[in-house]
């Protein structure tokens, strides 16, 4: 049991990285700028001065130093410089609308402790009167009090269940696809690659994603797959009671096929517990507890995990499956101008690489709803111009784009495969469509 714990420990620091009122007057302050300068440096007479609004923006990242201390690959490097790297991209460019400039209120949280998301939440709010924010992996609770307790738009990076989105509107947006939408699509890739035809299926999910795994459910009695094994967790702490209980069962129930809908600690010790047993079913995967990533997977026991197929909504895998990727390029290439950094394009994607280009997909998406509403930029416009932005492509994930009606983001997924030889990930479809 030792072992199984510590693996999980380390597991999870992998899958982490790869993780009142408020008006818009508040949030916002004119400054005047500066004359313009000639090339030479002096300044330029052109009459009256621009104005200029600045707005602060919340950037909410997970504090992961004491993860690293484990391996350095861990790491997800400064996001708070990584956002700065994106602004700046921005002013040099020209990107930024006319007469708008940003303030970046940097956020880190506990990714495994509630209490801090939520004390972020406030902070952001209440302290910092931010116009916006946008945050990065497992921040799920701190998303949702921004939008329901403070009314301030969050872009979110996990996918939430489809109620959370019905409390949080219209100001609670998210990056990757809503559960019942990932979790259906999931339940029609894994029908769909083959590995489900006349197999005895188990399933073991954490009951935060019940919503989603109850649509895929219904899925899959609709489609006649033979669903013989379902154990639930709560999700809380690292690890769970059920981790071993989960395998015994599926060894009881001779399960072929099975799906660890957990968390990474949990997902560990499922593959060692396993293993132990001399137990193999086929693994089928997805990002659910960012569990395809490279730093992740490498974790899991290769005797186990070797070959997997998952479900992706990320770009993971195209460099090692030699797809160029233009837009990932200009994003490092502008962080390592700006940082004064290299970042390898070799090996592994790490948790730096990763987040480098999850921070530019963000503030991508951040600059559709700037863009859209500078004419007027209050909240309110905000939001209304994200859900009209319509496709905004992105660097280190799938395409996609909002409406009133949906504030998911991603619309496409791809299925990629793990090689422990690697070890890494490997695109091996192209891109296609979500069912909705």
């Amino acid at each position: 049991m030792h072992k199984f714990k510590a693996v999980a420990l380390v597991a999870v620091a992998a899958l982490i990285a790869a993780a009142c009122s408020d008006s818009n007057d508040e949030s916002t302050t004119d400054e005047t700028s500066a004359a313009p300068t000639s090339q030479d440096g002096s300044t330029e007479t052109t009459g009256a001065a621009v104005p200029v609004q600045v707005i602060k923006i919340g950037y909410a990242f997970p504090d992961l130093a004491a993860f690293a201390v484990l391996n350095k690959s861990f790491a997800i490097g400064d996001p708070k410089l990584q956002a700065e790297a994106v602004v700046d991209g921005w002013r040099r460019d020209g990107l930024l609308p006319a007469g708008i400039d940003i303030e970046l209120v940097a956020a880190p949280y506990n990714i495994i402790e509630p209490a801090a998301k939520l004390g972020v939440c406030t902070s952001l709010a209440q302290d910092e009167q931010v116009f916006a924010v946008v945050a990065g992996i497992a921040f799920t609770e701190g998303a949702e009090c921004l939008a329901t307790r403070y009314q301030t738009p969050i872009i979110d990076t996990d996918g939430a269940e489809p109620s959370a989105y019905g409390r949080g509107a219209p100001w609670f947006f998210t990056l990757r696809p809503d559960h019942a939408m990932q979790f259906v699509n999931f339940g029609q890739w894994a029908i769909d690659t083959g590995e489900l035809d006349g197999k005895r299926v188990g399933m073991y999910f954490e009951t935060k994603i019940a919503e989603g795994v109850d649509a895929m459910r219904q899925l899959f009695d609709e489609q006649g797959v033979n669903l013989v094994s379902v154990t639930e967790t709560s999700g809380i702490g690292i690890g769970g009671a059920e981790d071993p209980l989960s395998i015994e069962r599926f060894i009881a129930d001779d399960v072929e096929v099975a799906l660890p809908l957990v968390g990474g600690s949990s997902a560990a010790n499922m593959y060692g517990f396993a293993k132990g047993q001399g137990y193999r079913p086929v693994w089928l995967d997805m990002d659910y507890s960012e569990h395809t990533t490279d730093v992740a997977a490498k974790t899991n026991p290769a005797e186990q995990y070797d070959g997997t197929l998952a479900m992706t909504v990320a770009r993971v895998g195209e460099r090692a499956s030699g797809i160029a990727n233009p837009g990932a390029e200009a994003c490092l290439a502008n962080y390592e101008r700006y940082a004064a950094v290299d970042i390898s394009r070799e090996g592994i994607e790490t948790g730096e690489y990763s987040s480098i280009l999850r921070t530019c997909d963000l503030f991508a998406v951040l600059l559709a709803g700037l863009t859209g509403a500078a004419d007027d930029l209050t909240k309110e416009n905000f939001v209304a111009a994200l859900e009209n932005a319509g496709t905004i492509e992105l660097v280190g994930s799938g395409n996609g784009s909002f409406t009133a009606d949906d504030h998911s983001f991603i619309d496409e997924y791809r299925t990629i495969q793990w090689d422990a030889s690697c070890p890494c990930w490997k695109a091996v479809s192209d891109f296609v469509p979500m069912r909705k």
